[in-house]
């Protein structure tokens, strides 16, 4: 018995210092930097290359910086015109990414929005539709008060597709 005993405390111990002795594999993942959905990105070195440099907007800081660089946005022009392959992609996007807060008919009461409160912006109104392109291209990059940003999800110039869907496909004329 006293054999049987020895012989188990040997191979326990064995088992035992290889786990001690092992590189801690398990714990790999836990140290890597992670971005979770609707949150900013690991902050870049400065001396990174952008891999898109055209069209790049520094993220506003605060409420203050939201507001006044989505004011100054309204100087940035459309490089796409609103021709029927940009409203289809516009609509295309529009269905991934804006229906669900915004609608169908862009009246802010998508199967997500109506959770919210407040609700979604009507995208119907003439707030929305008589301000200028950069300005709503600048809402979908850095979001807006309650609206999250998309400048992750969505690549800059379809972006202005999505514009050119919303002022020229979205609401009928």
């Amino acid at each position: 018995m006293t054999r049987v005993l020895r012989t188990f405390t040997v191979l326990g111990l064995a088992a035992l210092s290889d786990t001690l002795n092992a590189l801690p594999w398990d714990k790999d993942m836990v140290d890597q930097p992670s971005v979770k959905a609707q949150e900013r990105r690991v902050d870049e070195p400065r001396d990174s290359v952008p891999v898109e440099a055209a069209e790049h907007t520094p993220a506003p800081q605060n409420l203050a910086d939201l507001v006044m660089a989505r004011l100054q946005a309204a100087s940035l022009s459309n490089p796409n015109p609103p021709t029927p392959e940009s409203l289809a992609r516009g609509k295309a996007l529009y269905e991934t990414h804006c229906l669900p807060c915004h609608g169908g008919e862009g009246h802010g009461d998508g199967p997500v929005g109506q959770k919210y409160a407040p609700q979604p912006m009507n995208l119907a109104t003439d707030y929305v539709q008589q301000q200028p392109d950069g300005q709503l291209w600048y809402t979908i990059t850095w979001g807006g008060v309650v609206m999250p940003f998309y400048h992750d999800a969505i690549v800059p110039a379809d972006r202005w597709h999505v514009v050119n869907y919303l002022k020229h496909g979205l609401v009928p004329r």
